[in-house]
């Protein structure tokens, strides 16, 4: 039966869909974590969310061709480079794996659908307000995720074994860390995005952004992932530079907060790896890198990470982990140097569209800071974790880098704001 009462919501969204595709293109965005919701058809497995990106692909073929539509993909051209290179080393790390069943899935999820979402999202956008119901449906599904986080910390309710102990919350996730991988990015976003609009003087949704910054940082907290604890605020002060208002606040904090990490004991062993899993990490990355040496062009291949490390573990003492929890050592191992490539040049380009919307001074400025700032917060959680490879984080990457892209380019921006 379960399959059969995923079909009343799925008829639903198909119904919003065929009215009105930029509503269900944002209101993909609030239902990131529908992909929890697994199924089989004809044996195939497959999410809820999955579904919907399915329904919203074929409204997007259909209307694909409209002048509008076209008109702005032109502007997603310097990512072909990257985009190419992702998907060729994916394919390698396919043909590679020593799990070729496993592999598959992980490309189409984690590399084919992140690299289509982000081409609908990136195509969708055309007027100059299309970014805010983007975030703001982002922002819902912030709060929904939160909100039931909050509510397992205040009850001790529906905390999975053997997170109940500890009293770590998981919210819809299996796990605590889920939580904060997925929050963690949002709280400097919705923040830069409260700053807009407090400057713009929309206090109404000012009020909302700062819901979803205070709800989803409650949540972080409670989930105690401690890595999100030290790459929100350090993203938020890397952001704090681009503004003339917060740039003195920035550098004033900054002092502190090093002092701070060379004084307390705790925060010094967790920022130098000194503590229990600092420990953890520092023995996987020496098992990755020894197995590394071997297999330095292709790696490990998607999915193969787990078998191809077993004859270089030499720390009987810690298991062995999906991937080695450093996004370098992540991307190389799955992707192999072409995947690297392509971070590289993911990051180049990030780095080229923020100085593009600050020198033509864009309208949409603050929507490349912010953007930028929740890609920054994922690199550096990334650092001791796995911020892309998941289902709900890929679609969220590439969320972010399509509408930094879009919002560089203020002269298109500000053309459509003279047609209106």
């Amino acid at each position: 039966m379960y399959p059969f009462i995923l079909i009343v919501p799925l008829i639903i969204y198909t119904v919003v869909a065929w009215k009105n595709f930029r509503l269900a293109v944002f209101l993909f965005l609030a239902c990131l974590p529908a992909y929890l919701l697994r199924l089989e058809i004809f044996s195939v497995p497959l999410t809820f969310l999955e579904l919907m990106l399915g329904v919203v692909t074929i409204f997007w073929i259909k209307n694909l061709w409209q002048k509008n539509t076209a008109r702005n993909f032109r502007w997603a051209e310097p990512w072909l480079i990257p985009i190419s290179l992702l998907i060729i080393a994916g394919l390698i790390g396919v043909l590679i794996s020593p799990e070729t069943l496993p592999a598959l899935g992980i490309f189409k999820a984690y590399i084919l659908e992140s690299v289509l979402f982000f081409v609908i999202l990136f195509t969708t956008l055309k007027w100059h307000d299309d970014p805010e119901p983007a975030l703001i449906f982002l922002g819902l599904g912030a709060i929904a995720v939160s909100v039931f986080a909050i509510f397992q910390r205040v009850t001790g309710l529906t905390i999975p074994i053997p997170w109940d102990v500890e009293g770590r919350v998981t919210s819809v996730f299996p796990y605590p860390n889920a939580v904060g991988l997925f929050l963690g990015p949002i709280i400097p976003l919705g923040f830069v995005t409260f700053w807009q609009m407090l400057e713009e003087k929309y206090f109404l949704k000012a009020w909302f952004w700062i819901l979803v910054t205070v709800s989803s940082t409650a949540a972080v907290i409670f989930s105690q992932t401690e890595a999100a604890w030290i790459a929100v605020p350090a993203s938020l002060i890397v952001v704090s530079f681009f503004f003339k208002k917060t740039k003195s606040l920035a550098i004033v904090l900054i002092v502190p907060m090093i002092v701070i990490t060379l004084v307390v004991p705790a925060f010094r062993s967790k920022i130098f790896l000194q503590d229990y899993s600092g420990g953890v990490r520092l023995k996987q990355w020496e098992e990755t890198a020894n197995m590394l040496r071997d297999n330095w062009l292709f790696g490990a291949g998607l999915s193969g990470y787990q078998k191809t490390l077993a004859p270089y573990h030499t720390y009987e003492e810690i298991e062995i982990f999906q991937y080695p929890h450093n996004i370098i050592l992540n991307t190389w191992s799955e992707l192999g140097l072409l995947g690297l490539l392509a971070f590289v040049a993911t990051a180049w380009l990030v780095w080229k569209n923020l100085a593009a919307a600050k020198t033509e001074n864009s309208p949409h400025l603050w929507l490349a800071v912010a953007t930028s700032a929740a890609l920054l917060e994922m690199v550096i959680h990334g650092l001791v974790d796995v911020p892309f490879f998941k289902n709900d984080l890929s679609i969220l990457t590439a969320v972010c880098l399509a509408l930094l892209a879009w919002s560089a380019h203020g002269p298109y921006a500000r053309q459509n704001v003279k047609q209106q």
